[in-house]
C-alpha cells in the first residue's frame, strides 16, 4: 500500500461528504468492515451506508481527513490522523481517528476498521 493509494480512499470519502452521497463513502469500507462511532454500538457491513447517511441528514456538509502516519504491514495498514466536519465553512467538529487498511482479494484496499474520536469534550446526558 502506498500513500497514494490511503490518499486516493481519503479523497473518496471527504467526496461522498461533501456531495451528499453516504453510497460513496461506504464505498472505501470492505464489505465485512466495522465502524466504531464515539457513544453509539459498532456498525457492520451494509449498515454502514445507512450509518453515513444519517450523518448526511444531519447536516455535515464537508471532512477534511489529514493522515499524521501510516504503518504498512503485507495485507494491513494502520492510518492515523486528525480529521474536521464542517457545515457549509463552519468548522463543527475536530478530532483524531485511526483506519485499519485491509487488502482485498481484488488486490485494491479498503478500510476494515474505522474509529474516531472527537476533541471536543463529552455532553452531559
Amino acid at each position: 500500500m502506498s500513500r497514494s493509494d490511503i490518499d486516493a480512499l481519503n479523497a473518496t470519502f471527504m467526496k461522498g461528504v461533501e456531495t451528499g452521497h453516504a453510497a460513496v463513502l461506504a464505498s472505501v469500507y470492505a464489505p465485512d468492515a466495522r465502524v466504531l462511532p464515539p457513544g453509539s454500538p459498532a456498525v457492520t457491513g451494509g449498515a454502514i451506508e445507512q450509518f453515513w447517511q444519517g450523518i448526511l441528514d444531519m447536516g455535515i456538509t464537508g471532512a477534511v481527513l489529514k493522515t499524521g502516519s501510516l504503518d504498512e504491514r503485507e495485507d494491513v495498514a494502520i492510518e492515523e490522523g486528525q480529521y474536521e466536519m464542517r457545515v457549509g465553512a463552519d468548522v463543527v467538529d475536530t478530532g483524531k481517528y485511526v483506519v485499519v487498511h485491509r487488502k482485498q482479494s481484488d488486490g485494491g484496499w479498503r478500510w476494515g476498521l474505522d474509529i474516531w474520536n472527537s476533541d471536543s469534550a463529552a455532553q452531559p446526558s
